[in-house]
């Protein structure tokens, strides 16, 4: 009983279900068959961007961080270069030694879901 109560493990646990409730979000909308880009970002910061945007595809970029400011970016060139970003799930991080690449491009590498 003691475990329940200990406060990392409730965290954690109340982390989870997040986790879950978003995944069933976004499963609902890429059902839905609206037009849809859905932005993952890795660890939000409030310290100004630093480093170049990396994406990838859905389910493959496991760590690394990116500024809130950055995040905005991301989602504003999605509503702007539509035809790139249609129906994608990425994951946006940050990294020093990464091109510095447009977004438009890193949305139409990426495959459509």
């Amino acid at each position: 009983m003691g475990q329940l109560l200990n406060p990392a493990y409730i965290v954690l646990n109340l982390f989870g279900l997040v986790l879950v409730a978003k995944l069933q979000a976004e499963k609902h909308i890429r059902s839905s068959g609206i037009n849809y880009t859905i932005i993952r970002p890795g660890g939000l910061t409030e310290q100004p961007p630093t480093g170049n945007i990396v994406m990838e595809p859905e389910d493959t970029l496991y760590e690394g961080s990116i500024s809130r400011q950055q995040v905005a970016e991301v989602a504003v060139e999605a509503l702007l270069c539509r035809e790139e970003s249609s129906y994608k799930v990425v994951e946006i991080a940050t990294r020093a030694e990464a091109h510095n690449r447009p977004l438009k491009d890193l949305f139409a590498s990426i495959k459509q879901s």
